[in-house]
Protein backbone atom coordinates (compact mmCIF):
# COMPACT_ATOMS: atom_id res chain seq x y z
CA UNK A 1 0.00 0.00 0.00
CA UNK A 2 1.25 3.21 -0.58
CA UNK A 3 0.39 6.94 1.37
CA UNK A 4 0.76 9.93 -0.45
CA UNK A 5 2.86 12.07 1.42
CA UNK A 6 0.83 14.94 1.34
CA UNK A 7 -1.84 12.83 3.46
CA UNK A 8 0.32 11.24 5.36
CA UNK A 9 1.79 14.83 7.07
CA UNK A 10 -1.77 16.42 6.91
CA UNK A 11 -2.87 13.57 9.25
CA UNK A 12 0.40 12.87 11.28
CA UNK A 13 -0.46 14.88 14.35
CA UNK A 14 -1.15 14.64 17.83
CA UNK A 15 -4.78 15.05 18.89
CA UNK A 16 -6.77 15.01 21.91
CA UNK A 17 -8.34 11.71 22.32
CA UNK A 18 -11.95 11.14 21.71
CA UNK A 19 -13.35 10.65 25.48
CA UNK A 20 -16.64 12.49 25.00
CA UNK A 21 -19.05 15.34 22.98
CA UNK A 22 -18.15 17.16 22.50
CA UNK A 23 -14.95 17.32 23.80
CA UNK A 24 -13.70 19.60 26.67
CA UNK A 25 -12.23 22.23 25.19
CA UNK A 26 -15.31 23.14 23.78
CA UNK A 27 -17.45 22.87 27.29
CA UNK A 28 -18.18 26.54 28.00
CA UNK A 29 -21.49 26.87 29.95
CA UNK A 30 -20.78 27.42 34.05
CA UNK A 31 -22.94 25.82 36.44
CA UNK A 32 -22.81 25.68 40.21
CA UNK A 33 -23.08 22.87 42.77
CA UNK A 34 -26.81 23.60 43.22
CA UNK A 35 -27.82 23.81 39.81
CA UNK A 36 -25.35 20.90 38.68
CA UNK A 37 -27.34 18.41 41.87
CA UNK A 38 -30.73 19.44 40.39
CA UNK A 39 -30.19 18.36 36.69
CA UNK A 40 -28.30 14.78 38.08
CA UNK A 41 -31.83 14.43 39.12
CA UNK A 42 -33.99 15.48 36.51
CA UNK A 43 -31.99 13.68 34.25
CA UNK A 44 -31.47 10.46 36.35
CA UNK A 45 -35.69 10.64 36.41
CA UNK A 46 -36.17 10.84 32.70
CA UNK A 47 -33.84 7.91 32.03
CA UNK A 48 -33.87 5.63 35.08
CA UNK A 49 -37.11 3.56 34.30
CA UNK A 50 -37.22 3.81 30.62
CA UNK A 51 -33.97 3.21 29.81
CA UNK A 52 -31.65 2.55 33.24
CA UNK A 53 -28.16 3.40 34.22
CA UNK A 54 -24.66 2.87 32.42
CA UNK A 55 -21.70 2.94 35.46
CA UNK A 56 -18.58 3.52 34.38
CA UNK A 57 -15.43 2.62 37.21
CA UNK A 58 -12.38 3.67 36.50
CA UNK A 59 -9.76 1.35 37.71
CA UNK A 60 -6.71 2.83 36.88
CA UNK A 61 -3.76 0.19 38.84
CA UNK A 62 -1.29 -1.68 36.81
CA UNK A 63 1.53 -3.85 37.05
CA UNK A 64 3.02 -2.71 33.97
CA UNK A 65 2.79 -0.77 31.67
CA UNK A 66 1.63 -1.35 28.10
CA UNK A 67 3.13 0.23 25.51
CA UNK A 68 0.13 1.36 23.88
CA UNK A 69 -1.86 2.94 26.87
CA UNK A 70 -2.83 6.14 26.86
CA UNK A 71 -4.91 5.94 29.59
CA UNK A 72 -5.02 7.57 33.16
CA UNK A 73 -2.64 5.29 35.13
CA UNK A 74 -0.60 4.37 38.44
CA UNK A 75 1.47 1.86 37.42
CA UNK A 76 2.47 -0.27 40.91
CA UNK A 77 3.04 -3.94 42.24
CA UNK A 78 1.55 -3.07 45.78
CA UNK A 79 -1.81 -4.23 45.76
CA UNK A 80 -2.73 -2.77 49.35
CA UNK A 81 -4.37 -0.05 47.19
CA UNK A 82 -7.46 -1.87 46.41
CA UNK A 83 -9.29 -1.36 49.73
CA UNK A 84 -8.38 2.28 49.57
CA UNK A 85 -9.31 2.83 46.03
CA UNK A 86 -12.90 0.92 46.20
CA UNK A 87 -13.71 2.64 49.45
CA UNK A 88 -12.87 6.30 47.70
CA UNK A 89 -15.38 4.60 44.71
CA UNK A 90 -17.80 3.49 46.93
CA UNK A 91 -17.85 6.94 48.62
CA UNK A 92 -18.49 9.12 45.21
CA UNK A 93 -20.96 6.56 44.35
CA UNK A 94 -23.31 7.22 47.98
CA UNK A 95 -22.84 10.83 47.08
CA UNK A 96 -24.31 10.27 43.11
CA UNK A 97 -26.87 7.85 45.09
CA UNK A 98 -28.06 10.79 47.55
CA UNK A 99 -29.02 12.36 44.59
CA UNK A 100 -31.20 9.42 43.01
CA UNK A 101 -34.50 9.72 44.53
CA UNK A 102 -35.40 6.10 43.59
CA UNK A 103 -33.33 2.98 43.41
CA UNK A 104 -31.20 2.96 40.26
CA UNK A 105 -32.08 0.29 37.28
CA UNK A 106 -28.13 -0.57 36.53
CA UNK A 107 -28.37 -1.48 32.88
CA UNK A 108 -24.78 -1.65 32.36
CA UNK A 109 -21.43 -1.21 34.25
CA UNK A 110 -17.82 -1.00 32.98
CA UNK A 111 -14.72 -1.18 34.74
CA UNK A 112 -11.87 0.41 32.80
CA UNK A 113 -8.58 1.15 33.55
CA UNK A 114 -5.58 0.67 34.04
CA UNK A 115 -6.37 -2.99 34.23
CA UNK A 116 -8.96 -3.92 36.74
CA UNK A 117 -8.15 -6.97 37.13
CA UNK A 118 -4.98 -5.76 38.77
CA UNK A 119 -7.70 -5.86 41.93
CA UNK A 120 -8.28 -9.29 43.65
CA UNK A 121 -11.54 -11.39 42.63
CA UNK A 122 -12.77 -10.64 46.06
CA UNK A 123 -12.33 -6.74 46.07
CA UNK A 124 -13.84 -7.06 42.56
CA UNK A 125 -16.71 -9.16 44.00
CA UNK A 126 -17.24 -6.24 46.75
CA UNK A 127 -17.31 -3.44 44.56
CA UNK A 128 -19.98 -5.05 42.11
CA UNK A 129 -22.00 -6.18 45.38
CA UNK A 130 -21.64 -3.03 47.20
CA UNK A 131 -22.75 -0.76 43.66
CA UNK A 132 -25.58 -2.95 43.19
CA UNK A 133 -26.86 -3.46 46.59
CA UNK A 134 -30.25 -1.18 46.91
CA UNK A 135 -29.96 -1.11 43.09
CA UNK A 136 -32.20 -3.32 40.44
CA UNK A 137 -30.10 -5.13 37.92
CA UNK A 138 -31.80 -5.10 34.90
CA UNK A 139 -32.46 -8.34 33.39
CA UNK A 140 -30.63 -7.93 30.29
CA UNK A 141 -27.94 -5.87 31.92
CA UNK A 142 -24.12 -5.92 29.49
CA UNK A 143 -21.11 -6.04 32.17
CA UNK A 144 -17.92 -5.79 30.55
CA UNK A 145 -14.40 -5.12 32.05
CA UNK A 146 -11.05 -4.35 30.91
CA UNK A 147 -8.07 -6.53 31.53
CA UNK A 148 -4.21 -8.37 31.10
CA UNK A 149 -3.87 -11.41 30.26
CA UNK A 150 -0.54 -11.29 32.56
CA UNK A 151 -3.37 -10.90 35.60
CA UNK A 152 -6.86 -12.82 34.73
CA UNK A 153 -7.01 -15.72 36.69
CA UNK A 154 -9.36 -18.45 36.30
CA UNK A 155 -10.65 -17.30 39.86
CA UNK A 156 -11.37 -13.66 38.25
CA UNK A 157 -13.20 -14.95 35.57
CA UNK A 158 -15.25 -16.98 37.36
CA UNK A 159 -16.39 -14.67 40.06
CA UNK A 160 -17.36 -11.85 37.31
CA UNK A 161 -19.41 -14.64 35.06
CA UNK A 162 -20.95 -14.98 38.28
CA UNK A 163 -21.37 -11.34 38.97
CA UNK A 164 -22.86 -11.13 35.23
CA UNK A 165 -19.82 -10.15 33.42
CA UNK A 166 -19.95 -11.59 29.85
CA UNK A 167 -17.36 -9.57 28.40
CA UNK A 168 -13.88 -8.57 28.97
CA UNK A 169 -11.33 -6.68 26.34
CA UNK A 170 -7.90 -7.76 26.94
CA UNK A 171 -5.04 -5.32 25.51
CA UNK A 172 -2.60 -6.73 24.05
Amino acid sequence: MNIDPKVLRKYNVPVPRYTSYPTVPFWKEQIDTDRWEEVFSEEFLKDNVQNGISVYMHLPFCESLCTYCGCNKKITTNHNVEGEYIEAVLGEWKLYRQLMCQPPIIREIHLGGGTPTFFSPANLEFLINSIANRAVVHPRHEFSIEGHPNNTTMDHLRTLYGLGFRRISYGV
